[in-house]
């Protein structure tokens, strides 16, 4: 009898266990309005790779990566879009959070003129005393207008900021003439391309001579996810996993046609124009990480970017091996 109690105390604990245990573990995601740059964590879910790694996802759409930012440190979500530039300016400002899985090698951004300037802007220069739009105040995009005023000898002030979003309402800014020129990203760009054959781009990274004059260097691994330090402390499996699901996702990305990549997306996600999505997709291929690892010179490079704009980063002294970890992309 007392066999028997101890063979059924045993199953029924080991039954316990494996209940808790084969829970899925829930993750918050804050992800910015653009289809194709976080497409391979929409593509994560969508293909079924974090089910495979026992992972419930849900995100959160916001106007800008300032947003996603806020909502990490706010703690309503656990992971964010943003990248080292992010990660940066919060140390900064003294709080901790980490870039974690590089997705692409350089963003995918230009500087455009409205149509109804062309022929008035022809250059940075041009900007002067102009409107230009922004996804977000403080955002990438804005830290690549502040980039390019400084090079070109403008101040900050010799502009007008505005906040214009992403996607459909980063094009309604400028094609209906509530800004002079715009920061754009994404399919935003094919998109205003396509509508706009007489199109100028100021300045454009989606190629690396573009990159090159853009940021000075062909690589600036900055569209990254990051966590607060002290989420990927205390969840390192879920970390890993749910790196290792978008890792899957960003191989199968690389290795499909722009046509297959599309048909995955959800309806909310498409543009209207189908040859303005595939053009993005296609550029997006192009240069994605080949294994989502940050190189060590990055954050150096990212640093010396954004302090030309923001003079918190200027002035402090920010431990740049604190604000990325490859921990969670590479192999233990």
């Amino acid at each position: 009898m007392r066999k028997l109690i101890s063979l059924l105390l045993v199953v029924c604990l080991t039954g316990c266990h494996q209940t808790k245990t084969g829970e899925a573990r829930e993750i918050r995601v804050a992800l910015s309005r653009d289809g194709i740059t976080w497409l391979p964590v929409r593509l994560a879910n969508t293909l079924g790779y974090f089910k495979e790694q026992n992972l419930l996802v849900s995100t959160s759409d916001v106007s800008g990566l300032s947003k996603a930012t806020e909502a990490l440190l706010g703690g309503s979500v656990d992971i964010a879009a943003g990248g080292l530039s992010e990660a940066i300016q919060v140390a900064a400002e003294g709080r901790s959070v980490r870039a974690f899985e590089l997705l692409y090698t350089r963003p995918v951004m230009a500087i455009a003129v409205a149509p109804a300037m062309e022929g008035k802007i022809k250059s940075i220069a041009d900007l002067k005393k102009h409107i230009v739009g922004v996804a977000s105040l403080g955002s990438p995009t804005q830290q690549q207008l502040n980039y390019q005023l400084a090079t070109h000898g403008l101040s900050f002030e010799d502009v007008s900021v505005v906040s214009i979003g992403t996607g459909g309402s980063s094009l309604a800014a400028i094609e209906h003439d509530q800004v002079a020129a715009a920061v754009l990203v994404g399919s935003a760009i094919t998109t205003f391309e396509r509508r706009n054959p007489g199109a100028v781009l100021l300045v454009d990274s989606r190629t690396a001579e573009g990159a090159r004059t853009m940021f000075g260097s062909e690589i600036f691994p900055n569209t990254a996810l990051m966590a607060q330090d002290s989420w990927l402390k205390a969840n390192p499996d879920t970390a890993r996993a749910f790196a290792s699901a978008v890792l899957k996702a960003m191989s199968w990305m690389r290795t499909h046609t722009a046509e297959e990549v599309r048909a995955k997306m959800s309806e909310s996600e498409r543009l209207p124009d189908v040859e303005a999505d595939l053009q993005a997709i296609r550029q997006a291929q192009r240069s994605l990480s080949p294994d989502g690892v940050i190189p060590d010179s990055g954050p150096e490079l990212v640093r010396k970017y954004i302090a030309i704009s923001n003079e918190k980063v200027r002035a402090a002294n920010v431990n740049l091996t604190n604000v990325y970890t490859n921990e969670f992309v590479t192999v233990r």
